[in-house]
Order: structure tokens, then sequence, then C-alpha cells
């Protein structure tokens, strides 16, 4: 682990940033308005949304670095709440797709795209060898992609994962 790994996660993010430009560049106002293949979601709400995988890494980041340097007990406890407000976060995610899906132009979200991928990679840069393996329990039940348990490195992977899934729901 350490600076191989960095390496690693920085060509995927940069491969990720390629593949969402090219998909942008790709799609019509039409093709942002037609039905996804995820029910009741548009194209644009889907692009939102895995805009928001990578939004949310940004804003756990520091969460996993306080967390792990706590008892296991305490990220137990918490990701034990966030799993009991799942309903609530269920339709905050939706909510939030659905409005950013509509207000934001295919420009906006490449360029918030590109601010995003650009702090995530400041931080994996950060990132200490010693750091690799903190990590905390999340919310399982807020997404089928995150683990019981997530170390920083798996943190920097999910919205990866996250993109690639919510790549097949779109629709031509």
């Amino acid at each position: 682990m350490g600076a191989n790994t960095k390496e690693i996660i920085r060509s995927e993010f940069e491969e990720v940033r390629s593949e969402f430009h090219d998909l942008a560049a790709s799609i019509t106002k039409e093709d942002l308005d037609r039905k996804s293949k995820n029910p009741g979601w548009t194209n644009g709400e889907i692009l939102f949304h895995m805009l928001l995988g990578f939004i949310v890494i940004d804003m756990l980041f520091p969460m996993v670095k306080i967390f792990g340097r706590l008892p296991t007990s305490c990220s137990r406890a918490f990701a034990g709440v966030l799993n009991f407000s799942t309903p609530i976060f269920n339709a905050s995610n939706a909510f939030g797709a659905r409005v950013g899906g509509r207000v934001f132009s295919k420009r906006s979200l490449e360029k918030k795209f590109d601010t995003v991928i650009s702090k995530l990679l400041k931080k994996l840069d950060g990132v200490k060898m010693n750091e690799w393996e903190q990590g905390m329990y999340y919310p399982d039940r807020w997404d089928g992609l995150f683990d019981e348990y997530m170390t920083v490195e798996k943190l920097f992977y999910y919205p990866i994962k996250h993109f690639k899934f919510h790549l097949k729901q779109l629709t031509r």
C-alpha cells in the first residue's frame, strides 16, 4: 500500500473523469430528459447522482480520519444511527438527484465533476502510509456498495464503483 495505491486510484479517477466528459459530450438534452433504466429517474438525474457519489466521499473523508482514531464502537454506533435514518436518507437522495438533474446543465455537471475530482486527488496525495488501513463502520443500508466497515482505501474506490454501477442505468 502507499505510493502504488495512490497511482492506481489516481489513474482510475482520471479514467472516470474522461468517461464522464465523453458521456456528457455525447448526450443530448433529450437524452438527459429520457427515463433511465432506474425506475422513476431520468438520465440527467442519474448523471447528477453519479456526481454525488464523488461529492459524498469528499465529505466522508474527514470523518473516516476522525473515526479511524477512535475505538471502533464509536463508528459502529454512528453507523447504526445512520442506518436507522435510511428512509430519510433515501428521500433526500432521491430529492437531491431530481433537483440536481433539472438544475445542472451538462456543462455545469462537467465543471463540478472536475472540481470534486481535483479536491479528491489532493486528499489522496495527502494520505500517509499509516492511514490507508484507518477506517470506520458505514451505514450499509444506505448503499449496497458500502461495506459495513470501510478503510481509507475502500473509501476512495467507492465513487468509482458507484459511477460504474449507475453508468449501466443510462439509456439512449
